[in-house]
């Protein structure tokens, strides 16, 4: 559209330009042309008889050219304009009489051409609306020569104008088109690959096509994906050499532990390696979570949500899903399923009970999960989503995990596009909602 904008104003700022040289030229022809017939006029005149001036004024009329005498010159430009016109307008095929307007600044003008002698004595009167001349010049005692040139032009651009328009706008349309595919094809390849490699999804190299810039685009692409690829691999090797690390101290530890005498201070060690070897090994599962290679997948939303909670219902939880219509959706099914548990388990521990539901809304999908616990502050509804930060002030495992819960939800829902937010219900409890994207 830039281009096409650009070539209409061209072309017409050409046109423009085209058309006034054009117009000048021509006027500088007809101008002669109108001078040269009315030399001819004035020697005929001077070597025959006043008999035969009739005739000659008859021969020498056409139709965009009318000679007349009168007996005095006509000093008004307007007076003499209405008897040109008149003189115009007689037959044969005579203008329209809207094609020649009244011009109230035209004026006379002593014209000197030298190389033609018979008209060193005319006075021209320019005649930019008619597109012509108006001329009186003396040729005998008492005896004005009048004459008025008039062709009304077009008023507006030629038909074969409009068809190499036509033609050239399609053409540079035709170009246009090859060029944005050219150049919008990798880019689109692009924006998907870095919208997927931004949801955790496993993609190949790019073809390094196309344009310069976007070759190098494309190329850079590719070295980032590998970096992170690499990046995540690294983490998640050192931390599970980590967790291996502690295990091997953690249970030397515990075994030394067996044999202190004092049963209380037995147990309280033993209590505290054991949740020393929960939290490597959820920090462990927690970093595997991110480098996750699932490939994604379209599932029926609604069945999974809805199975996820008859399993957990059939360990004896108060889990409830209120089922909706079958919801094509793509995703990472056993990741998305995981996120989705953690928040359930969350809301049981801490509000006896959880129901379900899902809204589809457009391109979104909103999973809400409601309790009747207490709910959570609002300055503490972010700090839950940290690793290894649980509200609840003991840590007892009995009374919950390590924290990690909540932070692998949001890094799995995030890393679909999506988000966790929480917020406290009117009516008591807590509503989590999972909001995520399905384009």
């Amino acid at each position: 559209m830039v281009m096409l904008l650009a070539l209409g104003i061209s072309q017409a700022l050409f046109y423009f330009i085209f058309r006034a040289e054009q117009m000048r030229s021509l006027r500088e022809v007809r101008r002669e042309e109108f001078l040269a017939r009315t030399a001819s006029v004035v020697r005929l005149v001077n070597t025959v008889g006043p008999e035969q001036h009739p005739e000659i004024l008859g021969a020498a009329n056409t139709p965009v050219v009318r000679f007349w005498f009168t007996t005095a010159p006509i000093e008004d430009p307007m007076a003499w304009q209405n008897e040109g016109r008149n003189k115009m307008l007689e037959p044969p095929r005579p203008p329209a009489a809207a094609d020649l307007p009244p011009q109230a600044d035209a004026k006379w003008d002593k014209e000197h051409v030298e190389e033609r002698p018979e008209t060193a004595s005319a006075r021209l009167m320019h005649l930019e609306d008619w597109n012509g001349f108006g001329l009186q010049m003396p040729v005998g005692p008492n005896l004005w020569l009048q004459g008025v040139y008039a062709k009304p032009a077009s008023t507006g651009p030629p038909w074969y104008y409009h068809l190499s328009m036509g033609i050239s706008a399609v053409l540079l349309t035709l170009g246009a088109v090859m060029l944005v595919r050219r150049v919008g094809r990798p880019l689109e390849r692009l924006a998907e690959a870095a919208e997927k490699v931004g949801r955790g999804e496993e993609m190949a190299p790019l073809p390094e096509e196309g344009a310069d810039d976007i070759r190098h685009t494309t190329a850079a692409f590719n070295r980032m994906q590998e970096r992170l690829r690499r990046f995540v691999q690294d983490r998640t090797q050192m931390v599970a050499a980590m967790s291996h690390d502690l295990r091997t101290p953690i249970t030397s530890m515990r075994l030394r532990a067996e044999f202190i005498s004092d049963a209380d201070t037995r147990e309280k060690i033993i209590a505290t390696l054991d949740e020393m070897k929960a939290i490597a090994e959820s920090t462990l599962a927690f970093a595997r979570e991110e480098a996750t290679t699932e490939p994604t997948r379209n599932v029926d939303l609604n069945a999974l949500l809805e199975s996820l909670c008859d399993d957990l219902a059939g360990l004896g939880w108060e889990v409830t899903f209120v089922p909706g219509e079958r919801t094509p959706w793509r995703c990472r099914p056993d990741a998305l399923r995981r996120a989705v548990r953690n928040v359930v388990e969350n809301s049981v521990r801490y509000g006896q009970r959880a129901k379900m539901a899902l809204e589809i809304r457009g391109q979104r999908a909103l999973i809400l999960i409601d309790d009747e616990g207490p709910g959570i502050p609002e300055e503490e509804r972010e700090r839950v989503f940290n690793p290894f930060v649980r509200l609840e002030s003991s840590r007892n495992r009995s009374t919950g995990g390590v924290g990690l819960g909540l932070s692998i939800a949001r890094t799995i829902i995030r890393s679909h596009g999506g988000d966790i937010t929480l917020a406290n219900r009117a009516g008591g409890g807590l509503r989590v909602s999972i909001e995520l994207p399905n384009d």
